[in-house]
């Protein structure tokens, strides 16, 4: 994973507490995801109204749903403006640029809250 790309994931918590509006969205919200970026990855705990990054190491490190793409594809879709191909999860996924496994449960009852705290890099680009 390139440094960029782990600073990004290591920021989402702090950029996820200055949105009022998902917090006060999140309170249902309980979903682990693994966020991988090639032969690196982290997990993004939404859980309680809060969000946090771990690590994805260890023999009980679980997930719900897997996001897996390239360093290229993340840093991509964290652009101001992001091509068709990187502006969303599904389109990523369309496109060939991400996969996405596991139980789908808690990302489609979830969506709109994960996708916009996957796109928060954007606005502090």
């Amino acid at each position: 994973m390139t440094e960029h790309v782990e600073s990004i994931f290591a920021a989402l918590p702090d950029l996820y507490l200055r949105r009022s509006d998902l917090i006060v969205r999140s309170k249902a919200a309980s979903a682990v995801l693994l966020l991988d970026a090639g032969s690196d990855r982290v997990r993004l705990v939404v859980a309680e109204q809060m969000v946090t990054v771990v690590s994805a190491d260890g023999p009980m490190a679980g997930w719900d749903i897997a996001l897996r793409a390239d360093p290229a594809a993340w840093e991509d879709h964290w652009k101001a403006v992001p091509a068709p191909d990187a502006f969303d999860i599904f389109g990523m996924v369309r496109r060939g640029r991400m996969r996405i496994e596991g139980d789908f449960g808690p990302l489609m009852r979830h969506l709109q809250l994960i996708k916009d705290i996957l796109a928060l890099p954007r606005a502090a680009a």
